[in-house]
């Protein structure tokens, strides 16, 4: 990636190259991006994927987070993370947009490109009681 770089006249960023804090702290060691994209289930989560906000932090760096097939719940800690980093200034969140059902109540919303973070504790989001009745019992 840092041939790549090194050619490029546009800015490069890593995205599967980036699963957790390790995997940054290499790409920012060898100075192989100008970007990291964060996804929250490829690091682990919240704290993975704050930590890795803050390596690039320290190195000068801006991030993205990305998402994959998740749910709104998922989607919900995502924004938050975006919310809670000053150098998180991309964010493609619409993993859930062709989900055929959506069981979530509350979480983040969005509209005309604006995301809304809810106001209530927790990540303020849960699950619709009567999706859960409708689920077959194993």
């Amino acid at each position: 990636m840092r041939a790549v770089r090194d050619a490029s006249p546009i800015p490069i960023m890593a995205n599967e190259a980036c699963f957790l804090p390790p995997d940054a702290l290499a790409l920012i060691r060898a100075e192989a991006c100008d970007f990291l994209n964060i996804k929250l289930m490829k690091a682990g989560g919240i704290l993975n994927s704050v930590r890795i906000a803050h390596l690039a932090d320290a190195a000068n760096m801006r991030c993205m987070v990305g998402c994959m097939l998740e749910s709104r719940v998922a989607l919900t800690a995502a924004a938050h993370v975006v919310a809670s980093q000053g150098n998180i200034v991309y964010a493609d969140l619409d993993g859930n947009s062709e989900h055929v059902q959506d069981p979530v109540v509350g979480g983040v919303k969005v509209e005309a490109g604006t995301m809304t973070l809810p106001e209530t504790p927790g990540l303020g989001c849960d699950v619709e009681p009567g999706f859960l009745k409708g689920l077959r019992k194993i």
